[in-house]
């Protein structure tokens, strides 16, 4: 796994892949797995961004995953992207999206939870924001 510094780089695109690309799930595309998720790690740094509701309405809240996150693959589409899952907004919101096949790696023997939930031990640590940089973006919301 490269350093993140030398990995390979990707900014999210809601709209990536062809629309009429015929889509397997990784169960039908990985039956000797025998689960319908398929284990992968991050090789690139990937960034983006999600809509997620609150109590204030809809906001945009970015996220990152480094080389090593772990993630799971719920399926592959015939021009070579992938939909991948995964906690990524403080633990508390999941990413599910289509990325280009390269931005992973299949871990197929990496230890699962049931239900398709990586196992805490698996997680890389998350860097909190600086203490400013927080109060800078509660006072902002205002």
């Amino acid at each position: 796994m490269p350093p993140a510094s030398e990995a390979p780089y990707y900014h999210y695109d809601p709209k990536l892949g062809d629309s009429t690309a015929a889509f397997v799930p990784t169960a039908v595309a990985r039956p000797r797995l025998g689960r319908p998720e398929m284990p992968a790690q991050f090789v690139a740094t990937v960034e983006g961004e999600t809509l997620i509701s609150t109590m204030w309405g809809k906001r945009s809240m970015p996220w990152r995953a480094e080389p090593g996150t772990s993630c799971v693959i719920l399926g592959y589409w015939a021009d070579d992207t992938v939909r991948l899952s995964w906690p990524a907004i403080e633990g508390a919101y999941r990413v599910d999206g289509r990325f280009p096949k390269w931005v992973v790696a299949e871990t197929p023997d990496a230890p699962m939870a049931g239900g398709g939930h990586i196992l805490r031990a698996n997680n890389p640590p998350t860097r909190a924001p600086a203490f400013l940089k927080r109060l800078a973006a509660f006072f902002g919301r205002f």
